[in-house]
């Protein structure tokens, strides 16, 4: 399996979160997502750690395992910026992402506590930008002294601010060091604060070269997230043609987890034979 040379220097994977549900956070549960990964053809998986509880030494066992399957991983922690916990989870983060080494890149959320607080916020304050700009920013700062690369998903945020609510596009234009991980539904669903048009998104995304590192490849179809891919408000053949253009190198699965581990495989199968339909991703022997 690979991402169709109409899109080079692409890399295909999954986030781990799809199996959360059947398959607990744990080493032998990582390991067995690890032989799945390789077996299929995956170049890399995000190890969803929401609060980084995996130990140093675990992730020492999961990295030389991973490497002998020849599958590369990046690590994920799911805090945002405003949640009292960030610091020391991003710290046990760092850490852990350093043990796994290349890609080196450790992703968290932009948002999520600062609106769950406010069913009536549509947007960051101007206070409120600052802060998380500034705290970005040097969180990246400290990642990057120890090789990592610290990048966010958007959430819940607004991509496209309006007066004095802010959004995600101001978030960019006010850091340089951390990196963006495009979630391909989260703008598009209800759930975010201010829905955004999907050519906008695209358009702003092909002017961003260098901060976009990586993208779920996430559906939000029937304004909800989906267990398996399908149409997209924002079609995944033009997400592939921007990731390509903008040297954008991991696309990762991230399905709605099903209770079953069987059920999670064939979700990927499913999501992969869309791919295939859509002519994003060749079979191979």
């Amino acid at each position: 399996m690979k991402v169709s040379e109409k899109y080079p220097g692409i890399k295909l994977g999954f986030s781990t979160q799809n199996f959360l549900k059947a398959m607990p956070l744990g080493v032998d549960n990582l390991k067995e997502i690890l032989d799945f990964a390789s077996a299929e053809g995956f170049a890399f998986i995000e190890l969803r750690d929401p609060s980084a509880e995996l130990s140093e030494e675990d992730c020492s066992v999961l990295a030389s395992y991973a490497n002998k399957k020849n599958v590369e991983v990046i690590y994920e922690i799911h805090k945002d910026l405003f949640d009292p916990d960030f610091q020391g989870v991003f710290d046990r983060g760092v850490r852990n992402t350093v043990v796994f080494g290349e890609p080196g890149i450790l992703r968290s959320i932009l948002s999520w506590s600062e609106f769950a607080a406010d069913e009536n916020k549509r947007g960051w304050t101007r206070e409120e930008l600052n802060h998380i700009t500034a705290y970005a920013d040097s969180s990246a700062a400290v990642a990057k002294e120890q090789g990592v690369q610290l990048i966010l998903e958007n959430i819940v945020e607004p991509w496209f601010g309006q007066g004095d609510e802010l959004g995600l596009v101001d978030f960019f234009a006010g850091t340089s060091m951390v990196g963006l991980q495009f979630d391909t539904a989260n703008p598009f669903l209800s759930s975010c604060r201010r829905v955004a048009d999907p050519g906008a998104v695209a358009e702003y995304l092909g002017t961003i070269p260098g901060r976009w590192f990586t993208t779920h490849l996430k559906c939000g179809a029937m304004d909800n997230f989906q267990p398996i891919l399908m149409e997209n408000q924002l079609p995944f053949e033009r997400i592939f043609e921007l990731m390509a253009a903008g040297n954008v190198t991991y696309a990762a699965l991230e399905l709605l987890a099903a209770d079953s581990k069987e059920e999670c495989i064939e979700n990927h199968h499913k999501s992969i034979q869309y791919l295939v339909e859509k002519n994003i991703i060749e079979l191979t022997d």
